[in-house]
């Protein structure tokens, strides 16, 4: 995809991205790809398909309340497509995401990179000197 053509919404891109999960909030690494499903880290022997992990998640937990049914499946491509598609980043940058957020929620709970679905909180950051 180059910079002057346009994005279809319909059409997802294989790829690296960045994409904010709240309205002010951080942005968080997302990768793209068409390939077999991601549950719990293990490849699904399942017909290929559109895949997405979002800040280093590929699946979800799926709750049924009256049944107390509970099982984890894929991450559906319309969580983040075409959402991240305006803002593809190398992979350099999309490392650094991913680092950030693993570092955040093991050393620093209280950074904006450990809770990326809330809001950036600047009154409450400490000061940068």
């Amino acid at each position: 995809m180059s910079a002057d053509e346009p994005v279809r919404v319909d059409v997802p891109v294989a790829g690296l991205y960045a994409m904010r999960l709240a309205k002010g909030g951080i942005l968080v690494a997302v990768r793209i790809w068409h390939g077999l499903p991601i549950v719990d880290g293990e490849e699904l022997d399942r017909s290929p398909r559109w895949c997405v992990e979002i800040d280093g998640k590929t699946d979800r937990l799926e709750k049924d309340e009256a049944t107390g049914y509970r099982c984890r499946v894929p991450l559906d491509i319309g969580r983040a497509w075409p959402f991240c598609s305006g803002r593809p980043i190398a992979e350099s940058e999309y490392q650094f995401l991913k680092a950030r957020a693993a570092w955040a929620k093991d050393h620093a709970p209280a950074h904006p990179a450990a809770k990326p679905r809330e809001a950036v909180n600047v009154r409450a950051l400490p000061p940068l000197f």
